[in-house]
């Protein structure tokens, strides 16, 4: 007698997709490597392969990407790419973030906090006039206890940043940082994230699949 097991497709029930898909039309920051995708049929079988700048769609940037002291993307921990999450989401055109932002008495819940911005659809080159964050707020986060910040545009430095400060601030501070999230439609509160790369050794980034899962509010 054959065991029979939940249907697989039950456990996917309640998950928000906030990932960027990859195609050859995904913009890429001004000089970097677009993704290409190549495919072949070999006998009956089809074979792919990609090529692209590891900076692509949504990503966590590791601290290696800023100097050669500093760890590569398998060496994240897992625990700051998955478990509890809060979803915050601040004012329209606030460039480089700061404290003020903020919306008002607000202090983080959890560890990992992902920025809610709406400043960069999914399609939109990527130019001038995304928001971003601050190395204000990115030092008053981490005396508040989080060790993950994620954001809903390219990059947690605005576009025009030559000192990347809010990406120093977040190595210095020994922060996980993910740019490139799609957070349109998700309400402000508490979720569990799952945002996984694949452990490629010795890289400075990688595309995650980021996912979210409402945590009902007597549990959070």
């Amino acid at each position: 007698m054959s065991k029979s097991f939940p249907d697989d497709e039950s456990f996917g029930d309640g998950w928000i997709d906030i990932s960027r898909p990859l195609t050859i039309q995904t913009p890429v920051w001004p000089g970097d490597r677009g993704f290409e995708l190549r495919q072949e049929k070999i006998g009956d079988l089809l074979v792919s392969a990609v090529a692209t700048t590891c900076h692509v769609g949504t990503h966590v940037d590791a601290p290696l990407h800023l100097g050669p002291t500093g760890i590569a993307v398998h060496e994240i921990p897992l625990g700051r790419l998955l478990g509890p999450a809060e979803v915050v989401r601040l004012p329209a055109g606030c460039g480089a973030a700061g404290c003020r932002d903020l919306p008002l008495g607000w202090v983080p819940r959890h560890p990992k906090i992902l920025l809610r911005t709406d400043s960069h659809g999914v399609d939109s080159p990527i130019v001038d006039g995304f928001s971003a964050t601050s190395a204000e707020l990115v030092n008053w986060l981490a005396d508040h206890g989080v060790s993950t910040l994620g954001i809903d545009t390219p990059s947690v430095d605005v576009f025009t940043s030559t000192e990347l400060e809010a990406h120093h601030a977040l190595a210095r501070r020994g922060m996980t940082w993910i740019e490139g999230l799609t957070l349109e439609g998700v309400e402000a509160g508490c979720y569990t994230l799952m945002a996984l790369p694949m452990p490629v050794c010795g890289i400075d980034a990688a595309p995650v699949r980021a996912l979210l899962k409402k945590i009902p509010p007597e549990s959070s």
